[in-house]
């Protein structure tokens, strides 16, 4: 058995007895992680604030494999299938021509400057009928409510980072045939065209900067590069590049995931929550319970008007602001 599937037998177990359900196989494997794994380190990576977050590590080894299983499934559909002899037909000497004239049109292609990062070159289709059509629409079911759509390319956002979709050809089929490059404020996507030249699909400067070493990219093949970018710091942009048009602010939906919350704000929002439902019931807020406490602590010390008698909050008007005074 191969280095990477030497755990296969144990873990095939453990997914058929959590009954084939992979969220219950995942959740099997993080709980055992946050109530054994010996690493403290490891734990802080996963769980606590360390450079790198626990997020980030699921998220590299997912594409990682992600990536492997559809370049794996692009090279079976690649592979010819057999066929009987007599099931195929004697060409025609006018197919022949016609093919080769054909394949001559695909590399009838004008280059330009050397590409610096690969040392490859870009490259312009002569019509719309080539491989990089811009013809080709993007998909209808990524929300670009927060981004904007591109002749090539789309791009959405949260507070906290961006979701950049670029358009590829049908032949594009495998990671080796992408090259990304992503750093602090610049950003470079391109593929590779038959004959082995490079064709740049998007580069520019970015208009804020990002963390390039907690960014991700994945394909789907013949489809589109998906490119996750996280951003330096918390803020809505009104661009990807600088070299684009600004898109109005006003208009996106400036919301935030509660989970990414800071934990006083979420502890401030669940606090919200609670005393609302304790109004509902005609039950004491947060801000309630705590006058009664520092009542019930101040009821028989000396000076109070209540000295010496039994406690009975029912003598005191309670103010939705917290205040109170004699009933």
């Amino acid at each position: 058995m191969s280095s990477a599937g030497h755990h296969d037998t144990v873990l095939a177990h453990i997914l058929t007895q959590e009954h084939n359900s992979l969220p219950s196989f995942l959740n099997a494997v993080f709980g055992f992680l946050s109530r054994h794994c010996p690493l403290i380190p490891f734990r802080e990576e996963m769980y606590g604030s360390a450079h790198i977050s626990g997020e980030h590590l699921i998220s590299q080894s997912y594409c990682k494999w992600r990536q492997k299983y559809l370049d794996d499934k692009a090279s079976q559909s690649l592979l010819p299938e057999r066929c009987k002899e007599e099931d195929v037909p004697v060409a025609l000497s006018e197919e022949v021509v016609i093919s080769h004239n054909r394949l001559n049109g695909s590399h009838a292609v004008s280059t330009g400057t050397a590409d610096t990062a690969s040392g490859g070159s870009t490259a312009s289709y002569p019509n719309s009928s080539g491989p990089y059509s811009k013809s080709r629409k993007h998909d209808s079911n990524f929300d670009t409510t927060n981004g904007a759509v591109r002749d090539s390319y789309a791009w959405t956002q949260t507070i906290e980072d961006m979701e950049v979709r670029v358009t590829v050809p049908d032949n594009v089929l495998r990671g080796k045939q992408v090259r990304v490059i992503l750093q602090a404020s610049f950003i470079e996507v391109g593929v590779q065209e038959p004959g082995l030249v490079w064709h740049t699909l998007l580069k520019g400067k970015l208009i804020h900067n990002i963390k390039a070493e907690e960014s991700l990219w994945s394909l789907l093949p013949g489809e589109h590069i998906s490119i996750h970018l996280e951003k330096s710091e918390e803020c809505w942009w009104d661009r990807l590049m600088s070299s684009e048009d600004p898109i109005d602010l006003k208009k996106i939906s400036a919301e935030r995931d509660y989970a990414t919350l800071p934990q006083e704000e979420r502890q401030k929002i669940q606090q919200l929550v609670w005393n609302k439902q304790q109004q509902d019931q005609g039950k004491p807020t947060t801000d309630q319970l705590k006058m009664e406490s520092v009542l019930r602590k101040a009821w028989n010390i000396e000076g109070s008007p209540f000295q010496g008698k039994p406690y009975d909050p029912s003598l005191i008007n309670f103010t939705a602001g917290g205040s109170f005074g004699k009933g």
